[in-house]
């Protein structure tokens, strides 16, 4: 069975994606992909067989959760991914939080080495393996700059490559001899070409010797609209050829996600407009060396209509299955889903289709078997605990007051900083004090604002010293958070943010009371995953998901049973 997804479902792939140097920051000349040999001490096959995992963000947006998780919190997170059945959790490494600035090569960020050391020691303590995403594509890192421009770089200018190779060579050295480590991948996603520049003329002409005997093919660089087929090629080689396969000199333990979306190819209609005549495929990406498993993702929306509408479980399993068996053809390899979505509220993908709800729970029983029969290795989930898509750079502190302007009324600013047992910190204010954050459209990719129909929310957590109230702008009039008692509280209200052609500013200025801030969010969306909620509170997909876990890591013999699933 050959599905091809509708343009909305191809789209609906993006939205995974979509101040001053820091004295840690530390310049560096970038390491060759040979600099470190490195071999796998198991098949990487074995190394992932029966894994569950999960990407685990401290809390925060996927985009700023490095420098916004606290320590505080993280054992506790992890003891509860073992509870839950999950063996694995999945790190995300964004280039732009480990190497601010590739261009001129290269400067390093020490802390987000520190913090990723931090986490690596908390999974070894709870029992937990680890898989590391290299490259994410998103930071919101001061000196990272525009995370379109990187992509572009990064895809067309080879001293990128080499700067990112030096990012990867890092590391791997900070994991080298971590047995815990037991896989990483990289993601089309966060390699995603868009046009191919000058600068990549030597690439393509190497590319084109590649090619067999047959037709002249172009000499002038590839269009995404004028040669898609090309283009595309052109792209899976590229992401294969110069990236992945240069890695794996570093990362012995190596995959890469795949792209199953298929690419529309239009041609004139009738009435002249274009329509879909067919379409492109990215079985180029699949090509990876043998032994090595092949990484997909998994949503609803492949091979459906989506029009909106909701799925039966049946359905959703059926295709399902249908990936399963054309991705493990295509690459010849057994696979590991390191994103099962089976449940997805994305903003802007609202005509993507969706399971049923009140069939999820057994969409998640009956796909242990499609699993185990197609002989998937593992699977992932990305959304454990809801999260709000909160734009904000360093919301916690865990980078003191980088991205942050603090006004007192007395005092040096930087004296209002107070560090915990833990590691963490708190930012205390007094009356009269205000705090500002800039928030850029350019390096965040969205952000809260009029003109749709997402309530925008602020939420803040502070230590109460003494009864306070708290006022918020975010380019409108200011909400007021009032603090009573004493203690640790969460305050949340709705708020009207009115971003500018500059971007957001989120301000705050403390009326009376005195108030040790630890978490600032603004958002107007949750991302949904229906297992714990914001707050942490379990969600209707607990307990099935715990029992898909169990059943997936066990011996299952209903799946032995003829025709059950």
């Amino acid at each position: 069975m050959n599905l091809r997804p509708s343009v909305l479902a191809v789209a609906a792939s993006l939205a995974v994606l979509a101040a001053s140097v820091p004295a840690s920051a530390s310049p560096a000349s970038p390491a060759s992909p040979a600099a470190v040999q490195n071999s796998p001490a198991i098949p990487p096959d074995d190394a992932v067989r029966g894994r569950v995992a999960a990407h685990w963000f401290g809390r925060q947006w996927p985009m700023n959760f490095l420098a916004g998780f606290r320590r505080e919190q993280v054992a506790a997170d992890f003891r509860q991914l073992v509870d839950d059945g999950f063996d694995t959790v999945v790190l995300l490494v964004s280039w732009g939080d480990f190497q601010p600035v590739y261009a001129p090569c290269c400067t390093y960020d020490e802390r987000a080495f520190e913090r990723l050391r931090f986490l690596l020691d908390r999974a070894d303590e709870a029992g937990l393996k680890v898989m590391l995403r290299l490259g994410y594509g998103w930071s919101f890192h001061p000196q990272a700059g525009s995370v379109l421009e990187r992509q572009q770089r990064l895809l067309n200018d080879a001293q990128a490559r080499e700067a990112f190779f030096g990012f990867l060579g890092r590391v791997s050295q900070e994991v080298e001899g971590r047995e815990g480590v037991v896989m990483a991948f990289m993601s089309w996603e966060d390699l995603w070409l868009r046009r191919v520049d000058q600068a990549a003329a030597g690439t393509w002409s190497e590319y084109l010797s590649t090619l067999s005997p047959g037709p002249a093919h172009p000499p002038a660089l590839p269009d995404a609209a004028r040669d898609p087929v090309l283009f595309n090629a052109y792209w899976d080689w590229l992401v294969i050829a110069k990236l992945l396969e240069p890695a794996m000199a570093l990362f012995p333990l190596l995959s890469f996600e795949a792209r199953v979306d298929d690419e529309p190819r239009f041609e004139p209609g009738p009435d002249g407009q274009p329509v879909v005549a067919g379409w492109i495929g990215h079985d180029g990406m699949m090509r990876i060396a043998p032994g090595y498993p092949s990484t997909i993702y998994w949503a609803p929306f492949w091979g459906s209509d989506n029009r909106g509408e909701q799925l039966p479980a049946t359905r959703s399993l059926a295709l399902l299955d249908a990936l399963l068996v054309e991705s493990a053809a295509t690459s010849g390899r057994r696979l590991f889903i390191d994103q099962f979505n089976f449940v997805d509220n994305t903003v802007g993908h609202g005509n993507n289709a969706v399971i049923r709800p009140e069939e999820v729970a057994a969409f998640l029983h009956a796909a242990v078997c499609v699993l185990k029969r197609r002989e998937v290795l593992g699977y992932g989930l990305w959304t454990v605990r809801d999260y709000a898509e909160s734009p904000l750079h360093n919301p916690a502190f865990g980078y003191g007051l980088e991205g942050w302007r603090l006004e007192t009324a007395t005092g040096v600013p930087e004296q209002a900083l107070e560090e915990l047992a833990s590691g963490d910190f708190q930012l205390r204010l007094l009356a009269g004090d205000r705090l500002s954050q800039q928030v850029t459209l350019r390096q965040r990719g969205r952000l809260p604002g009029a003109g749709d129909d997402l309530p925008d929310r602020v939420c803040v957590e502070a230590e109460v010293r003494a009864p306070g109230a708290l006022a918020v702008r975010a380019g409108s009039e200011p909400v007021v958070l009032e603090f009573d008692g004493s203690g640790l509280q969460r305050r949340c209200a709705a708020i009207a943010a009115q971003p500018d052609a500059a971007g957001l500013t989120f301000a705050l200025e403390l009326r009376h009371g005195e108030l040790a801030l630890r978490e600032l969010m603004i958002f107007d969306h949750v991302q949904y995953g229906g297992i714990y909620d914001l707050e942490g509170q379990p969600g209707p997909l607990l307990e099935p998901v715990r029992r898909m876990n169990r059943d997936f890591r066990a011996r299952t013999r209903r799946c032995d049973l003829p025709g059950v699933s």
